[in-house]
């Protein structure tokens, strides 16, 4: 018997199978573009980090022969950024629903610039009039729940606390470490939760000694014994 012809579907689907693979990479590619997705919170500009890159594009561009003030430069980045996103999220419309359903969201963004003005996590404990310092990030004699507080997905959020536009999540997150706290620490009667911001040192700094420069931001102190 001669052989028989393979069904219409299956001619095609190397042709199918190859649209769909173009159809995954576009909407993974387009997803992926560099885009201030998590920045545009006006009041996060004014941090130190951002406000050192500002003014250090606007010394680039004079050197350039392009004159433009950081106040300046930072208007027209802020207008350019909302239109680009704009037009991003009208391009991304369509795909939202695969991106849910495939979980190929991008999450993470390469970073544009060294954080100069990071800030790192510190928690305490009060029994009597004495603070008791339990975790704090890079502290090998303070490592409370370090194992939940240092995990990279925490991390990624706690970094998120310290800018602005987290007031809601970093008050959930202070009510969490209460919790933790009253249960864990049946002495103490307060426990704080604060953020200390400073300025990364250079090498030649580092080389002489110079002291971490930084102030404390954030703090908010919660009462333990409505947690027991």
């Amino acid at each position: 018997m001669p052989d028989q012809a393979p069904p219409r579907s299956s001619r095609a689907w190397p042709q199918i199978r190859a649209v769909l693979v173009a159809l995954h990479v576009l909407a993974i590619t387009l997803v992926a573009l560099p885009a201030p997705d998590g920045g545009m919170n006006r009041a996060a500009w004014k941090d130190p980090t951002v406000q050192h890159e500002i003014h250090a594009w606007s010394a680039r561009l004079d050197g350039l022969g392009v004159q433009i003030p950081p106040a300046e430069l930072e208007e027209d980045a802020w207008h350019f950024a909302k239109r680009f996103m704009a037009v991003r999220h009208a391009v991304l419309r369509p795909f939202r629903r695969y991106y849910q359903f495939a979980g190929t969201w991008q999450s993470w963004r390469m970073f544009v610039a060294p954080h100069r003005y990071p800030a790192r996590l510190q928690i305490a404990v009060r029994a009597g009039s004495a603070w008791q310092t339990v975790y704090e990030r890079g502290d090998p004699q303070a490592t409370w729940r370090r194992r939940q507080l240092d995990h990279d997905r925490m991390r990624a959020q706690i970094f998120r606390l310290s800018w602005p536009g987290y007031g809601g999540t970093y008050a959930r997150f202070t009510l969490w470490i209460a919790r933790a706290a009253a249960h864990d620490f049946p002495y103490a009667s307060q426990v704080r939760v604060r953020f200390f911001k400073y300025r990364t040192r250079s090498p030649a700094e580092v080389r002489a000694g110079v002291p971490v420069q930084g102030r404390w931001i954030l703090a908010r102190t919660r009462d333990l014994q409505r947690f027991r």
